[in-house]
């Protein structure tokens, strides 16, 4: 007789390859770094500040809405992409003075406009050979009005 358990180990919520994220308790967000001496914050977390050269940065969370910076859209995916075409390939300025590169999700691409608001989105991309959810992020326009 056999004495293993055949419980499974639930999936664990991992964040996709190049990517910092901060998952599990609490609202999900990027997770980035702030210099205690000068107050620069970084996307994504390093260990020298790049404006005083401190080392040991604080991991931050960063806020889930920011403005538009540059975009360009896409009228062809790549095989195996995420993405359908046409989508927009963009960099959003979050309030921390950061620039995350991203896609938009949820908007028509001829309707983007430098400067709109977005809020992340972070999601299920797949799953890897271990079952845990890989997790990955995108921007979407902000629904009802400012943060």
């Amino acid at each position: 007789m056999s004495t293993e358990s055949s419980v499974e180990k639930p999936a664990q919520r991992v964040a996709i390859k190049g990517a910092s994220l901060r998952l599990g308790e609490g609202e999900e967000a990027l997770e980035g770094c702030r210099c205690p001496d000068c107050g620069d914050t970084f996307y994504p977390p390093r260990t020298v500040c790049l404006s005083c050269y401190h080392e040991g940065l604080d991991r931050v969370a960063l806020s889930r809405c920011g403005a538009l910076h540059t975009f360009t859209i896409a009228r062809m995916a790549l095989p195996g992409a995420f993405v359908k075409a046409p989508y927009v390939i963009a960099q959003v300025q979050l309030p921390e003075g950061v620039i995350i590169p991203t896609v938009l999700d949820d908007v028509d691409p001829e309707s983007v406009q430098i400067g709109m608001e977005l809020e992340i989105v972070i999601e299920k991309a797949m799953s890897d050979a271990e079952g845990n959810d890989v997790m990955a992020f995108k921007f979407r326009p902000l629904k009802g009005g400012a943060a």
